[in-house]
């Protein structure tokens, strides 16, 4: 496939193909890259992913082929799951488990999830990580890298386009990261300390005694997913309240330093019958620098002020604008964008306007860090749950 793609790239740019032509291109290209991915699963899923948020770099037409790649796989056989807690535990699992359900509630690349109940009756969610995922892993890693290599060296990859290095390495520390349950752990015992006097936030509990470097054994919660309409209209909690514990759990992880959940999808972000909002799965995180976190809170502030220079500055600093921009025309751009009025985005379609403003990005000289790719996935899932309220909480989404 990567060897057909990179072809008829280099074909359309011999012929200097229109625009128009170009954009059906990169539409086929996505089309066909979605479907090789699900065919081949494991790893490829999630170099998807990560291409999905890459907006600034990526033609619209091949972004929205892959925008609502989701990273569901068949479940492993139960012997398989069974002996894998076996060596980890040491011992029968009806040694530590008064039962465990066999069927997978949910099944990802690297790891799936089973619901069990220990001996004093307390329900669980057991992550196992899948059979044979390093070999799996390592076997996609090199294939991945020799793609990249080849385009690296034969294939005319234009200017500004997204860096293919830096994208694999990116993605094989992320891969790295969630192979180790461990650090998971660790992530989610940091979370839980981060919002342990926030109301209204829930983390599970670990049971570390139970936890190892594949197995990861966390209290069960029940919730209800954000797009879930008649789950949420029969909490007694107003979806504006809602939507407001949600900026307060998020908005401190985008701008203040520490680590921020960096993959918040409808799985990993419920709400609990109590309005609780609750946070799952902790094996993708980012981190902000302090450094960082003092010009992105800099930069909203000559946002909401209207200093455009002030803010043009920290997105310098921030490494967004690349060395051809002139600050002069990106202020002018910012003014523009921020002259909307409450009023009038309500009768607008957020999502057209996402668009737009792809393309506008894709034209100017910016182009996202490759240290806040996860920042922007975090950001861009949220927004997604904004946009679906955007009737009634237009006036907090802004």
């Amino acid at each position: 496939m990567a060897f057909v793609i990179f072809i008829q790239i280099y074909w359309y740019k011999v012929r200097k193909k229109p625009e128009a032509d170009w954009e059906k291109l990169w539409e086929k290209i996505g089309r066909r890259f979605r479907k090789t991915l699900f065919e081949l699963e494991g790893l490829l899923i999630k170099i998807g992913q990560l291409l999905s948020i890459r907006a600034d770099v990526l033609p619209n037409g091949f972004i929205r082929q892959i925008q609502d790649l989701t990273d569901q796989v068949p479940p492993s056989k139960w012997e398989e799951i069974e002996g894998i807690l076996k060596a980890e535990w040491g011992g029968p699992v009806d040694q530590f488990l008064l039962s465990i359900d066999q069927k997978a509630v949910a099944s990802a690349s690297i790891g799936e999830v089973y619901k069990g109940t220990l001996k004093d009756g307390q329900s669980v969610a057991i992550k196992v990580q899948r059979p044979n995922i390093h070999s799996i892993i390592k076997t996609d890693l090199r294939t991945l890298s020799i793609i990249i290599w080849f385009a690296h060296h034969f294939v005319p990859i234009p200017k500004g386009f997204i860096n293919l290095k830096v994208l694999f390495k990116e993605l094989k520390e992320v891969v790295v990261q969630e192979l180790d349950f461990s650090q998971e752990k660790n992530n989610l015992l940091f979370f839980q300390e981060r919002f342990k006097d926030v109301a209204g936030v829930k983390v599970p509990d670990v049971y570390s005694e139970m936890s190892t470097s594949k197995v990861l054994v966390m209290e069960w919660i029940d919730g209800i997913k954000l797009t879930d309409e008649e789950g949420l209209s029969q909490l007694e909690v107003p979806k504006s309240e809602l939507a407001e514990r949600l900026i307060n759990v998020f908005l401190p992880q985008w701008l203040e330093p520490g680590m921020f959940h960096a993959d918040p999808h409808l799985g990993n972000v419920l709400v609990s019958k109590e309005g609780q909002i609750v946070l799952l799965d902790f094996g993708m995180v980012g981190e902000i620098s302090k450094k960082d976190a003092s010009y992105f809170q800099a930069l909203i502030e000559g946002l909401l002020s209207k200093n455009y220079s002030k803010s043009v500055e920290c997105l310098i600093q921030l490494g967004f604008l690349l060395p051809e921009a002139d600050p002069r025309t990106i202020e002018r751009l910012l003014a523009e964008l921020l002259s909307f009025q409450p009023a009038q985005l309500k009768e607008m379609d957020l999502i057209a306007l996402k668009l737009e403003m792809n393309d506008m990005i894709q034209a100017l000289p910016i182009q996202v860090p490759t240290r806040f790719v996860f920042l922007g996935r975090s950001f861009i899932t949220m927004k997604a749950y904004f946009a679906i309220w955007q009737k009634r909480m237009i006036s907090l989404t802004l």
